[in-house]
């Protein structure tokens, strides 16, 4: 007797084959290379100290409060320390890839219960290869972590939704308080905009009542006092203040970070969507041109992609990975023109015109690739992967005239996977090289320890306290020219930090200087008073 059933199989190999490819796209992103300057280096700093100081609900950098970010993300960081042994870059990005193949699996069963199997398990192939989520995932970022959560909430509300149980309502709650716990607004904007945008398209204003509202806020507001109580404890009123209102409010009405016009997103959306930007262009023109036959699914999938997107528009501060959550509806969309083109029969242009375009432009683009990119010949890095972009031209063609159109689509995800592994095999540890702060952070901890130098400053370099962790202890910023004078004439003997063009600018100001150490466009300047 099977141990499982055909159905039942088959889904385990879906998944199987999903962690597989999931593996073989992120996991080599994180070997032979330092963690970037300055993103990465600043959340492991945080995570350092928190770890440090013991104090896990009140986020510091360079031993000032951070509040940036609420703290539950570091925690994460910090955990993974204790499994790997150091804050390095496999550590540092495990929570990224973790959730990226979570959020896949997550796509899949959702995609599931509306789509066939084996068109799922395309959405979250497709959804794995787009160019903004491959790249989060391979980045020490919360915005995966959060975005776990919207996607359980947004899965387990339409559970409760299709099949009337109000528990699942209760799950969806928990898992909005807990993405808006992790990162902010965004955690419950986005399910609330995708909720009630299908709620009144769908004309079931009545379902409200059915979804416990009140219920859900006692959930909401007591996983966010669970953190907030023990932060205004230690951190006090003024880091509460800092935290719900100018990281939160400042952002989004007037702000004072990433201020971008309402068209913005609508001209990132569909480079970030590379490669299926033609494909879910595709989709919208099916969909269009059926509207009469949109379904209460397809409603909800709509609603999770446009409602978002036009919210955020709204909003002052943008960034491309804010609306990173509603990119499983948008391979969704493409999953379901595909199977509406291949398993009814209907005109195969939807699917043939867009992958072979997306094929020759990507071809042709590689003839205009520059020579030279901050020093790296790009186009000769690439060549493995423009040759194989060649090799799958060819072979679409074969695919189009065989009419295996389901063959022909999954190219572009081959495609990206061959791209991935060119860019985290070959440019990836050649970039490490020359950005790492690394080997100078070792220099100046060199010597601290060994040469016993006490007064050790940067000047322009932007947040040197990420650097403690390699080094382990702060080095202050010098801001200003006067600052930098003032710090030489007090002391003796001291180690600036420096990039190459600020010296060439101050050089006059040191006494008697001394190029140390040089790494990445960064000198170590000693300075002494005889």
């Amino acid at each position: 007797m099977s141990l499982f059933n055909n159905d039942l199989r088959n889904t385990y190999i879906y998944l199987l084959i999903l962690i597989i490819f999931s593996i073989l796209l992120f996991v080599p992103s994180t070997l032979n290379r330092d963690l970037h300057y300055r993103d990465e280096l600043r959340y492991t700093e945080v995570a350092r100290e928190m770890e440090n100081s013991g104090n896990y609900f009140v986020p510091r950098l360079g031993g000032r409060i951070y509040t940036d970010k609420p703290p539950f993300y570091f925690w994460f960081l910090i955990f993974s320390k204790e499994i790997f042994g150091e804050y390095s870059a496999p550590a540092m990005v495990s929570p990224s890839i973790i959730s990226a193949v979570i959020i896949l699996l997550l796509t899949f069963l959702f995609a599931r219960s509306i789509l066939d199997e084996k068109y799922a398990f395309l959405a979250s192939i497709i959804l794995a290869t787009t160019v903004l989520f491959f790249s989060l995932s391979i980045f020490v970022r919360m915005d995966l972590l959060m975005m776990v959560f919207i996607t359980a909430a947004l899965v387990t509300f339409f559970m409760a939704y299709q099949n009337q149980n109000n528990c699942f309502y209760l799950f969806a709650y928990l898992f909005i308080a807990i993405a808006t716990a992790i990162k902010g607004p965004a955690g419950f904007l986005i399910p609330l905009a995708t909720i009630f945008g299908f709620v009144i398209w769908d004309q079931s204003l009545e379902k409200l009542q059915e979804m416990k509202l009140m219920q859900g806020l006692g959930i909401f507001f007591s996983v966010i006092l669970l953190w907030l109580i023990p932060a205004f404890i230690f951190g006090g009123k003024e880091y509460i203040y800092d935290l719900l209102v100018l990281q939160t409010f400042g952002r989004a009405v007037n702000s004072f970070a990433h201020s971008e016009p309402f068209y913005y997103y609508f001209t990132t959306l569909p480079l970030t969507l590379l490669p299926w930007t033609f494909m879910l262009i595709s989709s919208l023109f099916y969909i269009i041109k059926h509207y009469r036959n949109i379904n209460t699914e397809l409603k909800f999938i709509l609603s999770w992609f446009f409602w978002p997107l036009l919210l955020f528009s709204f909003f002052s501060g943008k960034l491309v990975f804010y609306l990173l959550p509603i990119y499983p509806a948008a391979a969704i969309l493409i999953a379901y023109l595909c199977r509406q083109v291949i398993v009814n029969q209907e005109n195969k242009k939807f699917i043939v015109i867009p992958v072979l375009l997306t094929i020759i432009i990507i071809i042709a683009g590689s003839f205009f690739i520059p020579d030279n990119i901050e020093g790296y010949n790009i186009g000769s890095l690439l060549k493995p992967a423009l040759i194989s972009i060649g090799f799958i031209l060819l072979i679409a063609l074969v695919l189009y005239f065989k009419k295996n159109y389901l063959a022909l689509v999954y190219l572009l995800a081959i495609a990206m996977l061959f791209f991935s592994l060119n860019l985290n095999l070959i440019i990836v540890p050649i970039a490490s090289q020359n950005y790492s702060k690394r080997p100078i952070a070792e220099e100046l901890k060199g010597l601290r320890e060994q040469k016993n130098v006490e007064n050790i400053a940067a000047f322009r370099y932007g947040q040197p306290e990420t650097l403690a962790v390699y080094t382990n202890f702060f080095i202050k910023d010098l801001g200003t020219e006067k600052a930098l004078i003032g710090y030489l004439q007090e002391k003796q003997e001291a180690v600036i930090l420096i990039s190459e063009d600020d010296f060439e600018k101050v050089s006059a100001i040191f006494n008697q200087q001394d190029v140390i150490y040089h790494s990445n466009g960064y000198n170590l300047i000693y300075h002494s008073i005889e």
